[in-house]
């Protein structure tokens, strides 16, 4: 039997704590904890991050989120889909339905009878509070309040002025103790009744999965055709329009070549089942030109498809320009648990995005559709400019020196991917550290750094890649087979529209299927002139 953490905070928690899902899971199984709870603030959009960290080092993932007064846990599967509707709908009614089914356990750190009423078994009461990870390590409580200040809009030295004069303030017990990491065994404090309700607790969570394959909604198919047929029928159709009457297989050669290829793609297509991803992407594309709108030609890889060209999806002929469906398609990447997704860009007027994605909804149902949150983060400029303003630590002008010395994540990606920790300043450091000299340093010999700003430079490594804000994917949309408030949980956009809580590759690994419609102002241009 050992200790379980439990009120674990990640930096999904926006701008309140610091962990990141992989150094957390990473620490455990140092420790040697067989099982971890994740708890943020309000929000289970690190779920799936934190679930794969913990799989992948042999911890038991226990999925969790704090409402303040209290923190639910999902026992299994059911509890898990339970939770997200909860953290959804952040109502009582929602609250007492899911107490109801048995498949949540909540904890309070005082006896709260209501809850206990409520609960019954699967109540607990415990202090959760003297154990809160914000951070994984013990030495990141500075880079933690760097990211408290970052959300209060303030610096350290006001802080802890203020706290020197005995003022109240946000968040003090951070600024007042490091003991907010996730303690080794030895550094337990909790009596032996305490260690034992808390593997109680994680004995009653049962181990799920939380991954799927594609799940595509069903297409609405002519009768008497499922997809694959119907898919088919229209690739027949377009090579009598765009092949045939065109005069592209004007010989026996052209035609075999043209015809191995398409029999080559169909076959991967039925094989991946993923039909009814290419009849969506064409509706769509139709339904743009019905409405006397220019869309897009198609772009990058899915120029390579045969049957998009067929079907009128791109207008692009791969076999005339000699592009390798491999480019777009690879069925040597797909396994018997997961299926990689096709990615075909619908270009479409910007002005007229929105009416596309109303489209969209009417067709499979409001519920079912949803656009979905991105998180902005702290990337290597950011992420020193926001330790220098916040301790103080030099002039504005200096500032902007410094950081314009930081190139943009984009423009070195090639470069970061090598890199087995991916941070843009220790890039700049290790490469073009000259440009930097005045300030700080890498030493050639062991790594290290030196000079004035060298403590702020490892701070500011330390949060790169952290989360600070949440704003909403430009492109990407999602088409669920049943109500996405069901199986995924949603937040509010800026606007208080509810999209998807979960970033894209976190819901592309849950098995939805992501969308992307793009609005192209130049679309938008050409048709404006060509009306005229």
């Amino acid at each position: 039997m050992n200790w379980i953490p439990f009120n674990c905070k990640t930096h999904f928690s926006l701008l309140k704590a610091f962990s990141k899902c992989d150094k957390l899971a990473q620490k455990c199984k140092e420790y040697g904890y067989n099982a971890c709870v994740i708890s943020d603030m309000g929000s289970v959009s690190g779920a799936v991050n934190f679930h794969q960290a913990c799989t992948k080092n042999g911890i038991k993932p226990i999925l969790g989120c704090d409402f303040g007064s209290y923190i639910l846990i999902a026992k299994n599967k059911d509890g898990w889909l339970d939770l997200i509707k909860i953290v959804s709908k952040k109502g009582l009614d929602a609250l007492e339905m899911a107490a109801k089914k048995d498949n949540l356990i909540c904890v309070t750190p005082e006896v709260e009878l209501g809850y206990k009423r409520l609960f019954g078994k699967n109540y607990f009461c415990y202090n959760y509070k003297k154990h809160g990870v914000y951070y994984v390590t013990k030495d990141e409580a500075e880079s933690h309040r760097v990211i408290l200040c970052a959300g209060m809009k303030t610096t350290l030295p006001k802080i802890r002025s203020l706290i020197k004069k005995g003022e109240e303030v946000e968040n003090k017990k951070f600024f007042e103790s490091d003991d907010f990491y996730l303690p080794s065994p030895q550094e337990i404090t909790d009596s032996k009744k305490e260690i034992e309700m808390l593997n109680k607790i994680a004995d009653m969570c049962e181990s799920y999965e939380i991954t799927s394959k594609p799940m595509l909604p069903a297409f609405d198919c002519p009768d008497g055709y499922n997809e694959d047929e119907h898919l088919t029928e229209l690739c027949r159709s377009g090579w009598r329009k765009r092949l045939i009457s065109s005069d592209k297989i004007n010989n026996e050669k052209k035609k075999k070549e043209y015809l191995q290829r398409i029999k080559k793609e169909l076959d991967v297509i039925f094989k991946a089942k993923l039909s009814g991803y290419f009849l969506i992407v064409q509706d769509i594309v139709n339904e743009v030109k019905r409405r006397g709108w220019l869309a897009g030609p198609g772009r990058g890889s899915a120029a390579g498809c045969l049957v998009s060209y067929l079907i009128g999806i791109t207008e692009v002929d791969p076999i005339q320009y000699d592009l390798l469906f491999e480019r777009f398609y690879n069925e040597g990447r797909n396994t018997e648990d997961y299926v990689s997704l096709p990615d075909i860009d619908v270009d479409v007027p910007a002005e007229h995005r929105d009416e596309i994605i109303e489209y969209i909804k009417q067709k499979y149902n409001p519920e079912n559709v949803s656009q979905m949150v991105t998180f902005g983060r702290l990337q290597g400029r950011a992420a020193i400019k926001e330790v220098l303003r916040i301790n103080d630590a030099v002039s504005f002008a200096e500032m902007n020196e410094i950081t314009q010395n930081i190139p943009n994540e984009a423009e070195i990606s090639d470069q970061l991917e090598l890199m087995e920790e991916k941070s843009v300043i220790r890039w700049t450091l290790e490469n073009e550290s000259e440009k930097l000299k005045s300030w700080v340093y890498m030493n050639s010999s062991d790594g290290s750094l030196d000079g004035p700003l060298a403590d702020l430079f490892e701070q500011a490594m330390t949060i790169e890649g952290t989360n600070k804000s949440q704003g909403k994917h430009a492109a990407g949309v999602i088409i669920a087979k049943e109500p996405l408030k069901d199986i995924c949980p949603m937040t509010l956009d800026k606007n208080g529209h509810s999209i998807a809580a979960f970033e894209m590759n976190d819901l592309e690994s849950q098995g939805h299927v992501k969308f992307d419609i793009l609005g192209i102002d130049l679309l938008s241009k050409i048709m404006d002139i060509t009306n005229e």
